[in-house]
């Protein structure tokens, strides 16, 4: 499932929010703008543009409506 940035699922049940990042698309290099999830109390280990998504894990969350990277807090979904 994919979602208009507007349309993203609300994360303040969680403590979080979305903020927008430019990274380049994994197939073809493009910028892209995608939500990433910002919680006060937590820091993710990469930026967006250097994460290895690929290499990453990631998590699902509100009854799997919402697909994290755990490298970037990127939205997968």
């Amino acid at each position: 499932m994919s979602y208009a940035l507007h349309e993203l699922p609300d994360l303040s049940s969680l403590g979080g929010e979305w903020t927008t990042v430019t990274v380049a698309d994994c197939a073809f290099g493009t910028p892209v703008k995608v939500g990433r999830a910002m919680f006060p109390d937590h820091e993710w280990p990469f930026e967006p543009h250097n994460c290895r998504c690929w290499d990453m894990p990631g998590a699902w969350y509100l009854d799997e409506h919402v697909l994290l990277c755990m490298g970037c807090g990127v939205d997968g979904t």
